[in-house]
């Protein structure tokens, strides 16, 4: 019989943790043994239909339970915090997305599981897309040479019901941004992941429809990696556009993505060996398809969890731990102080200037 890990859920009120019941119930990995919220009557609840033991307060819950793992679905303002004190009792820490609402808090963070010698993941499901997955192959091969430009468009149309239904949601102290920090992430999360993290940004916040919110609804951002490569993003809950459209152009071929969908491309030759030898001055290299087989799987919770699991038990690669998810959070705050500031930002951010102008914010 496979090793279970004895999980504990903090949060368990929120609404998210309808997307990680399949997981918490089904994987022979989890016994799920208390639930804690600060909502008494809904925490009781869901602790009665789970079969498990409530308590209102996570500190009591960890130092009586001592858990394996603990999983964090509160408002992201708490999860820095929440976290570190898992790590001080002893658990492997899962928490959702943004892992923490400014990057200086994702460092305790990571510090924290150092420390503890425990690990630290963060709810990035579209990682296991099979679209992801080859193209993130097909980068690391070389099948497109070196990456010279990224581009990223992507939606995520958002009625203002949505915005009420948690008053912590689109303000500074709460999430510590709109788009960026809740719906974004997944995509910057993805771009990270791919291309790694740009080097420098230039970015443009704005509030655009929904009004009511302290932080902004659609953002533009230019990007430069280290490498010289080039890129341009731009994410939004006030429009109805396509859900998501990629595209990344390498010396050697080109990847274009969209939700389940990957189509490759690759040229006769490199273009940086194409500008140097070729004698026609209007021609541009042949451009064949490159067939792609996307893998079956599903980017859904549970794959997150036996990656989680997996690493615990048997020390395999863990797909998105502290570290990776850090690249984005850092990615969002230097595009919000970019556009506050006016100025190009570079990357690592500022700590200090970062949060300095978190709190003139709230």
């Amino acid at each position: 019989m496979e090793d279970r890990l004895r999980h504990v859920v903090i949060g368990v009120g929120a609404g998210i943790f309808k997307s990680h019941l399949p997981a918490l119930t089904t994987l022979p990995s989890v016994d799920l043994v208390a639930v804690s919220d600060i909502n008494v009557v809904e925490g009781k609840r869901r602790a009665d239909e789970l079969h498990c033991t409530f308590y209102e307060d996570y500190r009591q819950m960890l130092a009586e339970v001592q858990p394996d793992v603990a999983i964090i679905l509160t408002p992201p303002f708490l999860h820095a915090r929440i976290a570190i004190d898992c790590f001080q009792a002893g658990c492997h820490v899962l928490t959702e997305k943004p892992m923490a609402i400014q990057v200086a808090e994702a460092d305790a963070m990571i510090e924290a599981a150092q420390q503890s010698k425990r690990l630290l993941a963060v709810m990035f499901q579209h990682r296991f897309r099979p679209e992801v997955i080859a193209a993130r192959k097909l980068l690391r091969a070389g099948t497109v040479g070196n990456v010279q430009r990224v581009e990223l468009s992507a939606v995520w149309t958002r009625p203002s019901s949505y915005y009420e239904m948690a008053a912590w949601r689109a303000t500074w102290a709460g999430e510590g941004g709109g788009v960026l920090t809740n719906q974004a992430s997944h995509n910057l999360d993805v771009l990270c992941h791919l291309v790694g993290s740009p080097a420098r940004v230039f970015a443009w916040t704005r509030r655009l429809l929904h009004k009511q919110i302290e932080t902004e609804d659609t953002v533009q951002a230019m990007m430069e990696w280290s490498n010289g490569a080039l890129g341009a993003l731009h994410i939004s809950t006030a429009e109805a556009d396509d859900d998501e459209r990629w595209k990344i152009v390498g010396t050697r071929g080109i990847l274009e993505l969209g939700r389940g969908t990957l189509k490759a491309q690759v040229l006769d030759v490199d273009i940086t060996e194409y500008a140097l030898q070729s004698d026609n001055p209007y021609a541009k290299p042949e451009r064949y398809p490159y067939e792609v087989t996307l893998e079956a799987g599903a980017a859904d919770f549970t794959s997150v969890y036996r990656s989680f699991h997996n690493a615990i038990l048997h020390g395999s690669p863990l797909s998105s731990d502290g570290v990776d998810a850090r690249m984005e959070l850092e990615l969002a705050n230097a595009i919000i102080y970019s556009s506050y500031k006016h100025m190009e930002v570079e990357l690592p951010l500022d700590r200090q200037g970062y949060a300095d102008l978190l709190k003139d914010l709230q």
